[in-house]
């Protein structure tokens, strides 16, 4: 059995949105200047606020680039704006107005939207969200791992004085964290420490990872896990360091490895400590409709997201490691 760090606590799949609901309604508790800017898709948190505060929402429809130049007006005028959106309409129609109306002036604006896992195909995921929100100056970009991180994200979020972009989750996640987990912006986690790899992932992709871990244990492999739940800024020390302790690396991002997670480790490693690397996630292609929410799950299958995809690709990490004669 694997030996985990602390404050790790592995559970059962559950699903993430009990965790943006219960964190929101925290979040709007403890801040009064919290407005939701809505984008005909609700709120986590809106049956309390349409009970106790209805004059703190604000509803958009569809009409994705108004609702970001709203939230960067609200937030000129001391609120504090969460924006619930899809990925692929709150970021993809509204591009331009979030980066004008809220990155520029830094303005202190939550970006909370979420992808659509295969149920309804290429529109609606977009897989090159994250790669292309991680080239906006002045925004930070969170992917949680379980519901405990997400609930602890969204405090953090709140707190945090400037612009933030939180990806929801869709698929069930492990349970991963205790109580006591100190989620931190900018910081990553070691699950377990490793010797033969470091497997880094992000978002759903830890649960996946953990999976690899059973079977990668059951070949004599000792693999590390680092959940990298904050996209940018990338937790530079935390990398340079697997990369020195193993020279072999896997990422993992349920989205595009051109531009997303894959490529930011791929920079750290490339100016600071080579290691081989392999990314897993989706390749240079757009996404698909498939079934999802079974065993197995079409779209996992499609893209090479599996657990025993990531097996493959500690074992391709290592080879490299090994024909390059990169020394651990």
């Amino acid at each position: 059995m694997a030996k985990f760090n602390k404050y790790i606590q592995i559970g059962k799949p559950s699903a993430n949105m009990p965790a943006d609901e219960a964190a929101m309604i925290k979040v709007l508790e403890k801040y009064p200047d919290v407005v939701g800017v809505l984008e005909d898709v609700g709120l986590p948190g809106l049956d309390w606020l349409m009970k106790n505060a209805p004059e703190r929402i604000v509803e958009c429809g569809i009409a994705e680039a108004n609702a970001a130049v709203i939230a960067g007006a609200l937030a000129a005028e001391g609120f504090r704006p969460f924006v619930m959106g899809f990925i692929f309409s709150g970021v993809g129609r509204a591009y331009n107005q979030i980066r004008q109306s809220i990155l520029v002036d830094h303005f202190n604006v939550k970006l909370l939207c979420r992808d659509f896992w295969g149920e309804m195909g290429v529109s609606h995921l977009a897989v090159e969200g994250i790669a292309s929100l991680r080239t906006l100056p002045n925004l930070v970009v969170i992917n949680a791992a379980d519901f405990v991180e997400t609930e602890k994200a969204y405090l953090a979020m709140a707190d945090y004085i400037g612009p933030v972009f939180f990806k929801m989750e869709g698929q069930p996640s492990l349970r991963i964290y205790n109580e006591d987990y100190p989620f931190e912006i900018g910081k990553a986690y070691t699950i377990k420490d490793g010797k033969d790899a470091t497997i880094i992932a992000t978002g759903y992709m830890v649960t996946q990872a953990i999976r690899a871990i059973d079977i990668l244990e059951k070949e004599g492999l000792d693999v590390g896990i680092i959940d990298m739940s904050t996209l940018k800024p990338l937790d530079e020390e935390a990398i340079i360091k697997a990369a020195e302790q193993t020279r072999a690396i896997v990422t993992a991002e349920v989205s595009s490895v051109i531009g997303g997670l894959g490529e930011g480790v791929a920079a750290v490693l490339a100016e600071n400590a080579p290691a081989a690397l392999v990314r897993v996630g989706i390749e240079d292609e757009f996404g698909q409709s498939a079934l999802t929410g079974t065993e197995p799950d079409g779209l996992q299958i499609l893209f090479g997201m599996r657990p025993e995809d990531i097996v493959v690709a500690v074992k391709e990490s290592i080879a490299k490691r090994d024909k390059f004669k990169l020394k651990k």
